[in-house]
């Protein structure tokens, strides 16, 4: 599936709502399809799936893969898809905007005592403080995506002036190259990608931008559209049920999951064993999200500010 500008999200998502069949599952056959980037974070989810956990709870699960988790949330939003993992962007401006989308679970927690991300620059870049990336160029992903929103935290809270900086948009697999060629100046990059990147000796690591965010907030999320979460909420709720319980088990046993993950995302296992893997949420805490929707509304990158919960399912 490609890639969905926001603009073209948010033109397209409303009108798709209202032509959309709404899926609701066969009581008798209840299978659940969810849509995502097959990263690190969905480590639970492939667990679950690889040893029958949905089955156990009396639901089927299948696993799409998209380009993005702006895709994912359009395909939740247009009902291919019955859920979707994303990025907590994408879903809050849909939010915003009246588009009926909830998250039923929180995804990937992120942690300064664990970091899986680093803000990285060129081996040889005279870049050491946040005011040494005034001017520069910054890359990201998408333009006011959580990368580029923490990195914009980071440069402000060490010196510098992120509104001096220029941002372009490149996938997270290439921001490594474009750092060690010079064609930008700083971007964030996640794991397993961050340790590929480490080895190629051409970058190094600026900083842990995401902790200027929180100590402690989710990177991902798991979402639905409104109605279908009520008309299905038995099934919903064995889903975050059984993923909860899978994070919880695989948090405390990342090893066992490595060569899993390194099938999954296409990287070499024996560097998925060295990277810094963080932990799948365990619960619906919508203080988890709080931290990405103020930062977006002082980066003026969504309209207003809002209670986190609005955005959860009650069920």
């Amino acid at each position: 599936m490609p890639s969905l500008s926001r603009a073209r999200l948010l033109a397209s998502s409303a009108a798709a709502l209202a032509v959309a069949p709404q899926v609701v599952l066969a009581q008798t056959t209840p299978t659940l399809h969810l849509a995502g980037v097959p990263t690190d974070d969905v480590t639970p989810v492939l667990y679950a799936i690889k040893n029958g956990l949905y089955q156990k709870a009396g639901i089927g699960l299948q696993f799409a893969t998209v380009s993005s988790g702006t895709a994912a949330t359009t395909a939740v939003v247009t009902g291919t898809y019955e859920i979707g993992k994303a990025s907590p962007i994408a879903p809050i401006n849909a939010h915003l905007r009246g588009l009926p989308i909830e998250i039923i679970a929180n995804g990937i927690v992120s942690t300064a005592r664990q970091p899986f991300s680093a803000m990285l620059v060129a081996a040889d870049a005279p870049i050491k403080t946040g005011a040494d990336c005034n001017g520069r160029t910054g890359v990201s992903p998408g333009l006011s995506d959580i990368n580029s929103l923490a990195m914009m935290a980071w440069i402000d809270k060490n010196g510098g002036d992120s509104q001096t900086v220029k941002w372009v948009e490149v996938p997270g697999s290439a921001v490594a190259a474009a750092l060690g060629e010079h064609r930008v100046d700083f971007g964030l990059v996640q794991e397993p990608q961050l340790s590929a990147a480490l080895e190629t000796g051409k970058v190094r690591i600026l900083s842990d931008a995401y902790a200027a965010v929180s100590s402690r907030w989710i990177t991902s999320s798991y979402i639905a559209q409104a109605e279908f979460a009520s008309k299905n909420a038995d099934v919903l709720r064995r889903f975050v049920r059984v993923t909860y319980e899978s994070a919880a088990y695989t948090n405390a046993h990342k090893a066992e999951t490595a060569a899993m993950m390194s099938e999954a995302t296409k990287i070499p296992l024996p560097v998925y064993m060295k990277i810094t893997r963080g932990d799948g949420a365990t619960s619906s805490d919508p203080a988890f999200l709080q931290p990405i929707i103020d930062m977006a509304v002082h980066y003026k990158a969504i309209p207003r500010a809002f209670p986190a919960r609005e955005m959860y399912w009650s069920g």
